[in-house]
Order: structure tokens, then sequence, then C-alpha cells
């Protein structure tokens, strides 16, 4: 449902936020003058009066809503005389009140599609419920963070606890799935507020877009918030300032950079859980013979790996889309070959993969070079801190703008010999010692989750 507000404020009141927070486009003029461009406020588009005609044609409303007695939006009100008119009788409203009836002025056919529809609780009768409320989810997207939340939710379902995942900006996935036995439900982010309010979770985890509003909610209904940290960016940092029980890590370097900047870092009590890999759910029965690079975009080096491609144009190179980042697949070269992204990399990827090119400008961690190690791949990377994390001496590292070494280095390792030999024994040594440390890291985070709840 489209909102057009035409109201006596500079900022949008809670209700407008609301309806934006539950999936609806709400646009506000301000029918107060003032000197300012038009903004972005918790979701509402704020236009200042001069631009009304412009919130006009970019809101394309179903519903005018404006407040009695303003004289500036009676003025304007003439030339939206075919839009359904809510008068309010004053500046405030409640929220459901004011949906309802915006709802009302809708046509018959469309009010079914724009009411906010709670499911029941899914871990109805379970004594621990724990869930996760998190913008994307697996399979429809297999980022490393998305992955790494499974994989612990996964861990916390075979301890015996209710599990379930919420996904509330994926508009690609079905309204429920499953994944590993896991649960998953995709609610617009009004109806999963809902739904959380009347489920009363034990504990509440979340990362990236959510973390904050989740944070906050597991405060009002009596959760236990945990957020996991996967990576050092300020804009994903901001959210431990809406006070967590509990931060997990995803790398020892990722906790020190941050501990440098917030003060929550040494108040909060934490865990460094390096993202889970299983070996077994990874490693191809034989590789193949492409030179591998996962996620086409510039920071994670497509143009070194099509630098590699072009200084050695007698081997294959095979690139993966990703699932982040603007993907640059244009100007293929004769010998590479482009897949989309891939639910299945054990049979699409590592099977057909002899040498992975990890030349990435930033990685917290590199959940795919640590998929790589399982199947023996001997793996180049670029050393940043999260993958000289990962990796230690299981991969070869230079540095990614060099990409004739790079070039060389796969020269070096493609081949049958003692130099392949020894990257392919060095990336099964680091996969079984990363094998180790997932067992006690996993042990350590389901123990934390249960004393929580």
């Amino acid at each position: 449902m489209r909102i057009l507000a035409l109201l006596p404020t500079h900022e949008p009141p809670a209700y407008l936020s609301a309806m934006a927070a539950a999936g609806h486009e709400v646009h506000l003029v301000t029918t107060v003058r003032q000197r300012e461009n038009p903004r972005e406020v918790d979701g509402v588009q704020v236009w200042p009066l001069g631009y009304w005609w412009r919130a006009k044609q970019a809101a394309r409303p179903d519903v005018l809503v404006t407040v009695a007695d303003d004289r500036q939006a009676a003025r304007l009100m003439p030339n939206l005389r075919r839009v359904p008119q809510l008068v309010l009788p004053h500046y405030d409203a409640d929220f459901g009140v004011f949906e309802e009836a915006c709802i009302r002025l809708l046509p018959a056919h469309r009010q079914a599609q724009a009411r906010v529809v709670v499911p029941d609780d899914p871990l109805a009768g379970q004594v621990t419920k724990v869930v996760a409320w998190i913008h994307y989810g697996v399979p429809y997207r297999r980022a490393g963070s998305e992955t790494m939340l499974h994989t612990m939710m996964r861990a916390l379902q075979n301890a015996g606890m209710g599990v379930l995942v919420v996904c509330s900006s994926m508009p690609e996935a079905p309204p429920s799935w499953e994944v590993d036995g896991v649960p998953y439900i995709h609610l617009a982010p009004r109806a999963a507020d809902l739904l959380f309010r009347s489920m009363r979770p034990q504990v509440m985890v979340t990362h990236h877009d959510y973390a904050a509003r989740a944070t906050g909610l597991a405060r009002e209904i009596g959760a236990r918030p945990v957020l996991l940290m996967h990576s050092d960016h300020d804009y994903s940092a901001r959210s431990m300032q809406a006070g967590p029980d509990l931060i997990v890590y995803n790398t020892e370097w990722v906790r020190a950079s941050l501990a440098t900047r917030y003060l929550e870092v040494d108040r909060t009590p934490s865990l460094i859980v390096h993202p889970p890999v299983v070996p077994d759910e990874h490693r191809a029965p034989a590789t193949g013979d492409r030179v591998t690079l996962v996620n086409l975009s510039s920071d994670k080096g497509v143009y070194t790996w099509r630098a590699v491609a072009r200084a050695l144009p007698k081997l294959p190179f095979l690139g993966v889309t990703g699932a982040h980042g603007r993907q640059v697949t244009g100007l293929v070269l004769p010998n590479t070959q482009v897949i989309p992204q891939t639910s299945d990399m054990r049979g699409d990827v590592w099977a057909h993969t002899r040498v992975l090119l990890v030349p990435s400008v930033y990685e917290s961690y590199g959940m795919a070079a640590v998929e790589a190690l399982a199947s023996g791949i001997p793996v180049i990377a670029h050393p940043t801190p999260g993958l000289r994390e990962a990796l230690d001496d299981g991969a070869t590292f230079i540095d990614r703008s060099d990409a004739r070494s790079w070039a060389a280095a796969v020269k070096e390792l493609y081949p049958d010999g003692d130099r392949r030999a020894e990257a392919t024994a060095a990336a099964l040594a680091r996969s079984a010692f990363l094998t180790d440390s997932m067992s006690t890291e996993l042990k350590q985070w389901v123990e934390a989750v249960q004393a929580l709840a």
C-alpha cells in the first residue's frame, strides 16, 4: 500500500514509521515551510513543501492522509481528488487503527493483501525457543554470514532447542521452507514483530540490517539478544550500542579491531566462533581442471582473476556469481566460464576446481576458501587479516595488485608435481585443524545460549 501524508510536521509520527516498517511505502509532505532537501527518516520519505508535486509523482498514492484544519493541506488536496482520503481528527494516531482505516479505503480485492497476517507460533510446545531475525537466509542467499548463522542455529537444534529463522527482506522466498531440518519463514517486518511478541522466545539471534531493531524488541519482550559480528565495519559495529547480552565475533582479529573503537567490546560478554565449515558437506570426490573465483565483484578480485586468465590462455577458468556486490560478468574471455550462484558448491564448483583464487580486498574470514581446503584444493589469497586467520599456512598469499605473481603461482600449483602435492597436503592439514576448532567453538556456542535461555 502506498501512502502520501500531508502533515504539519518535519518528522514522521510513530504510526507512519510503523507503517513503513510493516512494508508499506510511505511519503510525508511537511506542510510547514522549511529549507531542506528530501530525506528518508525511519523508512519514510520526507518531502519539504516545495517538493510536494514531485512527492505526488513519486508516491502514486493509494491513500491520502491529512489532519483536520490543516489549511496548507487543504490547498493541495484539490490536486489529489481521485485519491481516497483519510482525515485524522488530530496529529496522533494508534498504528493498528490507522493501518486498518487506510486498508478499508482500498478496493476490496486489495484489502486482504495489504493486511498483516501473523502465523501461529511455529515453536508452540517447545520448552526452549531460540529465534533468529535476519534479512536474508539460505538457500536463496548463501553468503558467508547467512551460512554461518544457519550452521549455528542447526547446532542449537541438534542440542534439543526449538529454533526458527525469520527473514524479512527476501521477496523471492516462499512463506516457509526448511534447510537441514531448520525451519525458515519469510515475514514482513511488522508481521515478524507481532509474531515474536506472541511467541515470547527466550533468545533472539540477529545480525546486519535487523541487529538494532531485533535487540530492542528482545529487550521489550524479555528475550536475551545475541548479536553476530561478521566484520569490523562501523556500519555493522554500531549495532553493538543497542546492548546485546552476548556478542559472537567471527574472528579474533575482528574483535581486536573493534576493541580499539568501541567500549562495548570489553563491556559485553563475547565468544569467538569462526564461521563453521563441515568438511564432509563440501569435500568433492575428485577435483577438476578450473582456476576458480567465487563472486565476480571488483572487491572480490574479478579483475585480478581476469588478468590471470588473460596471461594463461591455455588454462580453463571458472567464475561463480555471488550473493552480494555488483557482478562483473561482461567481456568473457575464450578460456573462462561463468555460472550462477549455486547451493551445490561441492558438485557445481569444487568438483570442477583445481586452484582457487581469493584476491579479495576485504574478507573478515573467507568461508569459500575454507570450503576449498576440505577438498585439498590449493588456494591463492590476498593477505587480508581474515584470510590469514582462516588459512594460515594452508594457502599461498600474494598481494592482489600483482597479477603477474598470481599467474606465476597458478602455473606452479596447477600441474601435478611436488609443489602441488605440498599445497594439497597443507590445505588438508589446515582443514583438519579448523574442523577440530569448529567442534570446540560450536560446543561453547550451544552452552552459552543454554545459559542465556
